[in-house]
């Protein structure tokens, strides 16, 4: 391994750590800028592969059609959009550039196993340090006095947390599945290093008890039970296929389970009662003011469940907003908190749904090529991962559906978590390709 590849290993588990620790955006651009220089050098001296740019062309052309019509709604159709271009600027171009590191990274990689191998490991280095500081924290609670908090490690809140915690299970089932089918290691980890990091991996999952983290983890866990009931139909008898579907329900059961554990604040009568109560966003007013003194009353006199209020109100309210608004109001991290300034005179803030976020900013033709990029790399995905062992294959899969689902109950389509997200999906993706002639991810 030379220099340049050592300089830029230790860059990239820089980077990777400092990504979600709040306060460090001038650290991270310094982080992004030089990881950019050494990693784009070091792509340019192996040279770009033809086969990487024909095999993603689709998902490449989504992506610069999506950034082309994010200048055409801020410029063309919503009048007095300089916030959005100031968003697109500092949002969506340090995604683009994190992209491009991802990219880089596995096009100098991919022809070298060495540095592959530690790509990996300095990956798995920094989120492991995440991770490990969380079960610390849960430890502490544990030992020390008081009940145990939901816990957020190095990073704003123990949804963020998650994040990262999620994103390591995708690494880690990824291996898992790698291992058991096709009896092949991709991750430098043996065998006991590997169980304690599913294991320590677990305990940070329940010590932030996120519900939408346990919900995506649950799919993640389903997709790999279907994969492998897939890989080993022709050796399944009737008995063991039962068995497998009953696993797969009891992976169900077992996630549902925690989830209502992690939610505990109201019974399931209350929620039922609060649905119409948040759905009537005429009458009730609450979700506007943030005001705890006005949130409505349930017809047994408790308070309605102020999240899942919150929730459903601005589901609505955003929808109403895209109807509105087909062609989008223009790119932004509180493009919800725009509309509902031009609609009703107050508001900010987003949706916590990074997709109906992207709807309301770029439209229903916006959002259709953001799902069009996810699609179309999940397409590619499965079709490496039918065609032979492919560890960045699957990894990218899983990536697609945690992230994917993620969006779907969060607002994650900004900030580190775009970043980051747009880095690995790059850096699978590339790595896919080369798998396909037994490069090394594979």
């Amino acid at each position: 391994m030379s220099l340049a590849h050592f300089v830029g290993l230790v860059l990239l588990g820089l980077l990777f750590f400092v990504w979600p620790v709040p306060h460090t955006v001038s650290v991270r651009d310094l982080l992004l800028a030089l990881n950019l220089l050494v990693f784009g050098y070091l792509a340019w001296r192996q040279g770009w592969p033809r086969d990487v740019a024909r095999a993603l062309s689709v998902p490449g052309a989504m992506l610069l059609a999506l950034t082309a019509w994010m200048y055409v709604v801020a410029v063309f159709i919503f009048p007095e959009n300089t916030w959005s271009l100031g968003e697109i600027e500092s949002q969506w171009w340090r995604a683009l550039a994190a992209l491009l590191i991802g990219a880089f990274v596995a096009t100098a990689a991919r022809e070298n196993r060495g540095l592959t191998v530690g790509v990996f490991a300095v990956l798995l280095a920094a989120l492991a340090a995440h991770i490990l500081y969380v079960d610390f924290q849960a430890m502490q609670g544990l030992l020390g006095p008081g009940s145990l908090e939901r816990m957020a490690g190095l990073t704003e809140g123990p949804d963020k947390s998650n994040y990262l915690t999620n994103v390591l299970f995708g690494f880690l089932l990824a291996e898992l599945f790698f291992r058991a089918v096709y009896r092949k290691r991709a991750l430098p980890l043996s065998n006991a290093v590997f169980a304690a990091a599913l294991v320590l991996t677990s305990v940070s999952e329940l010590a932030e008890r996120t519900r939408n983290g346990i919900i995506t983890l649950v799919l993640m866990l389903l997709l790999l039970a279907w994969f492998y009931l897939r890989e080993r139909h022709t050796r399944l008898n009737k008995l063991a296929l039962a068995a497998g579907i009953a696993a797969m329900m009891a992976i169900v059961l077992g996630g549902a389970a925690l989830v209502v554990t992690a939610r505990q604040s109201s019974s399931l009568n209350e929620l039922i009662d609060t649905i119409p109560i948040a759905w009537d966003t005429e009458h009730y007013k609450a979700w506007q003011e943030e005001n705890p003194a006005s949130w409505p009353k349930l017809p047994n006199g408790q308070t309605v469940d102020i999240s899942v209020y919150q929730r459903i109100a601005w589901l609505k309210e955003g929808l109403l907003l895209v109807r509105d608004h087909p062609l989008g109001i223009g790119f932004g991290r509180n493009a919800f908190g725009h509309g509902l300034e031009a609609k009703y005179g107050k508001g900010g803030g987003h949706s916590h749904s990074g997709l109906l976020d992207m709807a309301i900013g770029l439209g229903i033709p916006g959002a259709l090529l953001w799902l069009g990029f996810f699609a179309s790399l999940a397409v590619i995905a499965c079709r490496r991962r039918r065609a032979g062992a492919n560890y960045a294959a699957i990894l990218l899969l899983m990536l697609l559906l945690d992230y994917g689902a993620r969006m779907l109950l969060d607002s994650v389509i900004r900030d580190h978590m775009l970043q980051q997200f747009m880095f690995l999906t790059a850096l699978a993706a590339v790595l896919m390709i080369g798998a396909v002639k037994g490069k090394p991810p594979a």
